[in-house]
């Protein structure tokens, strides 16, 4: 494509824009509105990602070792473990400090004065990273020797997992509604563009103009708009979830289930998917529209 070409087709975006303000503005806004659902459905669903993520992270597993389990199986646990990636955190309790916590919850001392711990096991509590690797992890461990059991929740975890796919399912769908819905604006406001012009463009093509030149000022316009409304649906999307997060955020810890993500950690995901989005849609919807309405 030619310099002269270029600078054509942007004087073109930049005449059309203008000249029709009510269109642009209603192109605009209505692109602006569509992006703007669809980022609040992205942020709320990594945010319910992101709990379920942490939800999956507190059901602790819990490993019992056998009664006269050797110092060196112990320590072939701690060791698995501490390189297993997909463990967060685990705790070692000794017999003895199981012994104090049953007392604990029997909240009856004296009756377990003369009980021994030698007859309690050592026990593990552990947290996973990803709950989808709880079995993986239940065989890997129960393998080594001296350990007796591996329980976790399994019906918790298949949740989780589920719960984390559907969430997918439905960010998905909306991605393909709204773009669709995206596509139709772009489609009829190229539409009424090239319509407003057809005189204009019959003297182009009479005087030998080729597709590409009358084309390309209709799809960069798409492409402009789609930008524009991306850009405020961001900015609609950052200052809304800001407020939110400032007014419900305070005294929740930063790892508790009810736990929203930082505006820092959404924020440039956002405005690039929505930008890749606006950009494309307005791109493609023009592109279509533009092969529909113009027989060049």
């Amino acid at each position: 494509m030619k310099l002269s070409m270029y600078r054509h087709s942007f004087r073109e975006v930049l005449r059309n824009l203008v000249r029709h303000p009510l269109v642009t503005l209603a192109s605009v806004t209505t692109m602006t509105l569509m992006l703007f659902l669809l980022g609040a459905f992205i942020v709320i669903s990594m945010n319910a990602r992101h709990m379920v993520e942490l939800a999956g992270q507190k059901p602790p597993i819990e490993i019992t070792m056998n009664i006269d389990v050797a110092q060196e199986d112990i320590d072939r646990v701690n060791y698995s473990l501490e390189q297993d990636k997909n463990v967060i955190e685990y705790q070692m309790f000794s017999p003895d400090e199981n012994l104090e916590i049953f007392k604990e919850a029997m909240e009856k001392e004296d009756l377990f004065e003369d009980f021994s711990a030698e007859y309690i096991p050592y026990t593990y509590t552990v947290r996973l990273d990803d709950p989808a690797g709880g079995e993986e992890f239940r065989k890997s461990i129960t393998a080594l020797p001296g350990v007796r059991e591996v329980a976790l929740e399994q019906a918790v975890m298949e949740f989780l997992n589920k719960a984390i796919r559907w969430v997918n399912y439905a960010t998905l769908l909306a991605f393909a509604v709204l773009g669709v819905i995206a596509f139709f604006i772009i489609s009829n406001m190229v539409r009424i563009a090239v319509l407003a012009r057809s005189e204009e463009i019959g003297i182009m093509k009479y005087v030998g103009a080729t597709n590409w030149y009358i084309r390309v000022p209709y799809i960069l316009e798409g492409a402009v708009v789609g930008l524009l409304g991306a850009l405020l649906a961001s900015l609609i999307i950052w200052i809304a979830y800001i407020q939110l997060y400032d007014n419900f955020m305070p005294g929740i810890e930063a790892d508790s289930v009810l736990s929203m993500l930082p505006a820092g950690q959404l924020s440039s995901a956002i405005l690039l998917i929505t930008i890749l989005i606006g950009v494309g849609v307005g791109s493609i919807g023009s592109v279509l529209s533009v092969r529909r309405h113009i027989q060049v």
